[in-house]
C-alpha cells in the first residue's frame, strides 16, 4: 500500500538561553581588621552569644548545647530556624525542654538559678521566614519569656543595614573538648575567611544570592552547636557598627566540610529583622 501526503518543510530554530549566577553586583568592601582566631574567649568577651540548651539529665539539671544564637535585642535572639523546624515547619523538639543560655562558655552546663554570669530564658515566641527551605531563608527570631539583664557579660550586638560583600575575615565561634575523654565542649573564637560569591557558587554549583560563603580551618571547627551563631565582621562601614564589638552580618546556617560554608545574609532583610525585634 502506497501513502501519499503532503511534502512540507520545517525549520528548526534552537534558542540558547544563558543563565549566569556568579556575577556580583555589589563591590567588594576590604575588611581592614583581621580579628584573633583560636584564642581562649572569656563572657565578657562575647556579651552577645547564648547557647540554645536542651534537657540532658534532668536528675541533675544537666543542658546540653544543640544550636547557637545572638542577642539583638532586650528580648529577641537571632538564630537558624534549622535548629528548631523541619522543612515542613513542624517542630524537632520539645519547646518546653529547651533553655537559652547567655554568659555561658561550655555545652553542657547545669543550670544554676541564681548566679551573676548566667541567665537562662525559655521561649515565648518563635519567628520565622515565610519561605523557609533548608539552608535558604533560614533566619528566626526568638522571642525570651524575660528580657535579658545587660552587664559586663551579657549584652546585645548591632545587626547590619546594608547588604554588602566583603573580602578578608570575620570572626565566629566554635567548640572543642579541653580533654579528650570530657562530653563537655569550650567556646573559642575562629576566623572565617570570606570567599566571593563567584567562586562559591562554582564549588557549591548552587546559586549564593542570600548567604555569605566562608572558608575555615577544619582542625578548629566541626561541631553542630555552632549553627545559628553570629558572623561578626569589623570596620565594615557599616552606620550600625560598634566601636568595639564590630556589627552582625551572618548567621551561620551550613558547615561544609572541604568545601564554603553558608551564612544566612542579615543585611538582605534588615527590615523582618527589625520588625521582628521589635513587635
Amino acid at each position: 500500500m502506497l501513502l501519499y501526503g503532503a511534502c512540507q518543510k520545517y525549520t528548526l530554530i534552537i534558542i540558547t538561553f544563558t543563565f549566569n549566577t556568579s556575577v556580583d553586583q555589589r563591590p567588594l568592601i576590604r575588611l581592614k581588621s583581621v580579628p584573633k582566631s583560636g584564642g581562649a574567649i572569656k563572657a565578657e568577651d562575647l556579651k552577645h552569644h547564648v547557647f540554645i540548651y536542651q534537657l540532658y539529665d534532668p536528675k541533675k539539671l544537666l543542658y546540653r548545647a544543640f544550636c547557637a544564637g545572638s542577642i539583638i535585642s532586650e528580648e529577641r535572639v537571632l538564630t537558624s530556624t534549622h535548629c528548631f523546624l523541619t522543612n515542613r515547619k513542624r517542630k524537632k523538639r520539645n519547646f518546653d525542654r529547651i533553655r537559652i543560655g547567655a554568659g555561658i562558655l561550655d555545652t553542657l552546663v547545669k543550670k544554676i538559678v541564681f548566679d551573676d554570669k548566667q541567665q537562662w530564658r525559655k521561649i515565648e515566641h518563635l519567628y520565622t521566614q515565610r519561605f523557609y527551605r533548608f539552608p535558604a531563608y533560614n533566619l528566626a527570631i526568638v522571642k525570651v519569656n524575660n528580657d535579658w539583664v545587660f552587664n559586663e557579660f551579657v549584652n546585645k550586638i548591632p545587626y547590619t543595614k546594608w547588604n554588602q560583600d566583603f573580602d578578608g575575615v570575620c570572626v565566629g565561634t566554635g567548640v572543642r573538648t579541653i580533654k579528650s575523654w570530657s562530653k563537655n565542649k569550650h567556646l573559642f573564637a575562629v576566623n572565617f575567611h570570606l570567599v566571593t560569591r563567584r567562586i562559591c557558587e562554582q564549588n557549591l554549583l548552587r546559586s549564593c544570592f542570600l548567604y555569605y560563603c566562608t572558608e575555615y580551618d577544619i582542625k578548629k571547627l566541626s561541631s553542630t552547636e555552632i549553627e545559628g551563631g553570629g558572623l561578626v565582621c569589623y570596620d565594615t562601614g557599616d552606620p550600625a557598627e560598634g566601636i568595639k564589638n564590630g556589627v552582625l552580618i551572618g548567621v551561620t546556617s551550613l558547615i561544609n566540610v572541604g568545601l564554603p560554608s553558608l551564612h544566612n545574609r542579615v543585611g538582605l532583610y534588615h527590615k523582618w529583622v527589625t520588625d521582628g525585634s521589635k513587635h
